[in-house]
């Protein structure tokens, strides 16, 4: 929806603050926090907007770390992310909505199942969005010019060296730029890693291909959605069978199900051990090698029976972590320090956490001229936290592909973490909103080897590790599929922190519906039987999520 040009700003960009490489919502964003802390900001990308790429649905814990990064870096832009509605009439209307997350097993040869599967209408204050990368991508850079942020498209960096005043930029034109400080978010292999010394370690081995395509047909004209449901097209629709998933989102989805003309993003992950790329890396290529995998489907292949690829994107090696991510005045941020499968919503998730992190290191750094790699040692630690932490979840996912019974487990564990993730977070927006701000930063700096910068349950974290090694004991063939699953769902049906009301527990339990019943018996049952850290937690999110509630009962 947005055009840019090349460059912007009378200034000579000759010299930084702060140089960011890249023109993801991570590097914009960054960007656009770095320019409010009063900082002198260049973006350098690459490509040329607009592009084609995945990374598109919110969570309510993404949501609520825009709203933080919004509020400590008084940044409305990102508080406009968190908001649907604002997203479809202020940024692209092609932008749809996530209001189910939906989950279907397939077996060979046999139809939708109902009983094989899931769905979980995503709770929302203000609801959250599937988002028009190519638009969102565009509108970003444009504020970020109008918020002075002096950019440039179609730039390369070839050459970066650090010395005790800044670092020398040189460009693939031949051109020298100096910075006090460089923010690599590209991706693997650039110049500012080359610098640093870092290596790309492989982690496990997938495979993506992501399309844009029309004539994706809404899969509850194939299968009714689950009772009480949204339908399958107004959110993400994760299909699953044995050594992969295929995720489906369409756009324009916002007023129910949504036109044939309307695009969706369609995405196929493949184990890369039993699945080997075959020869062919043009759209049409990839889109035959969905074709061939979705085909013994009926239901799957049902839904793109009619579909065509617009444009396309692959990875033959998603899952990767650079070595070292932190240097003498230079950072390596998200792309360009690790690599993941886009699986159940990571990329947002993951981009708004080193935003909101970053930000303030950088501006701290700035603001005692000290640029050295402990300043930014955190955030490798919680890079490499995302990568690990990610990719054991792929891999759990992995083994119980071939076990509807083992991933209705894994999704309910998952489930249960991101409801707890989105408390969390709302509560530390609350205390930062109310002016607790020493409170609530301290709860965005938890322990980084967890994957994540805020504060979590601790007898989640248990669960989750004991949910993920019996997915590995299945892996090796030490455990039944069937087996773990019962391990997994007897722990959902008696572990202190888990909500009885919504049946985690129960197997024949396939939607999950936040109803307003719901909340009130799950407020008794907070005052009453659960953990201490949770009681804590919801406590403070209050009925509604308003948290009118909030008091210091820590």
């Amino acid at each position: 929806m947005t055009s840019q040009p090349d460059h912007h700003g009378a200034r000579p960009a000759d010299d930084a603050d702060v140089t960011v490489l890249g023109t993801t919502p991570t590097a914009t964003l960054l960007a656009l926090a770095l320019a409010r802390g009063g900082l002198t900001v260049q973006l350098l990308g690459e490509d040329q907007l607009p592009r084609v790429t995945g990374g598109e649905a919110t969570l309510p814990c993404t949501s609520f770390l825009y709203e933080l990064i919004a509020t400590r870096y008084r940044l409305p832009e990102a508080a406009l992310l968190a908001d649907a509605g604002r997203v479809r009439a202020e940024v692209s209307h092609h932008s749809g909505v996530h209001r189910t997350w939906g989950f279907a097993h397939h077996e060979p040869g046999r139809e939708h199942r109902a009983a094989h599967s899931l769905q979980f209408n995503v709770p929302s204050e203000h609801g959250e969005s599937h988002f028009h990368r190519p638009d969102l991508d565009a509108w970003l850079l444009a504020r970020a010019a109008q918020r002075g942020v002096r950019t440039q498209q179609r730039t390369r960096v070839d050459k970066a060296v650090a010395d005790d005043h800044g670092v020398r930029l040189t460009l693939d034109s031949g051109r020298e730029l100096r910075t006090r400080m460089v923010v690599d978010t590209q991706g693997p292999g650039s110049a500012v890693a080359r610098a640093l010394g870092a290596e790309r370690t492989t982690l496990r081995t997938t495979r993506t291909h992501g399309f844009h395509a029309v004539g994706v047909r809404p899969y509850e004209l194939i299968a009714p959605p689950r009772p009480g449901s949204h339908p399958w097209s107004q959110g993400v629709l994760t299909h699953l069978f044995d050594g992969g998933w295929l995720q489906i989102g369409h756009f324009r989805n916002g007023d129910g199900t949504p036109p044939p003309t309307a695009p969706a993003v369609v995405t196929l992950s493949l184990d890369a051990s039993r699945h080997p790329a075959p020869p062919g890396e043009s759209t049409e290529d990839l889109w035959q090698e969905v074709l061939r995998h979705t085909a013994p489907h009926p239901s799957l292949a049902a839904q793109l029976a009619r579909a065509r690829p617009m444009a396309s994107w692959s990875d033959p090696a998603p899952h990767w972590r650079a070595t070292r991510t932190a240097g003498e005045r230079m950072l390596l941020l998200d792309r360009a320090a690790l690599g993941g499968d886009p699986l159940l919503g990571r990329d947002l998730y993951a981009s708004a956490q080193l935003v909101l992190v970053a930000a303030g290191d950088i501006l701290a750094a700035a603001r005692d001229d000290d640029f050295s790699p402990g300043r930014f040692r955190y955030l490798e630690r919680l890079q490499h936290g995302m990568a690990d932490r990610h990719d054991a979840l792929v891999g759990a996912a992995l083994a119980a592909g071939g076990s509807f019974e083992l991933w209705s487990a894994l999704a309910r564990v998952w489930l249960l973490g991101t409801m707890f993730d989105a408390l969390s977070l709302k509560r530390s927006a609350k205390e930062l909103a109310r002016g607790a701000s020493e409170k609530a930063l301290a709860g965005l700096r938890a322990d980084p080897s967890r994957g994540v910068c805020h504060r979590t349950v601790p007898e989640y974290d248990d669960l989750l590790d004991s949910t993920l090694a019996l997915c590995r004991r299945v892996a090796a063939d030490d455990t039944a599929p069937r087996e773990a699953a019962d391990r997994i769902m007897r722990r959902l049906r008696h572990d202190r922190i888990v909500p009885p009301i919504y049946g985690f527990g129960d197997p024949d339990d396939l939607e999950y519906v936040l109803s307003l019943r719901g909340r009130l018996r799950t407020l008794r049952w907070i005052r009453g039987e659960a953990q201490p850290s949770v009681q804590r937690l919801v406590r403070s999110y209050g009925l509604r999520g308003g948290g009118r509630d909030l008091g210091d009962d820590d």
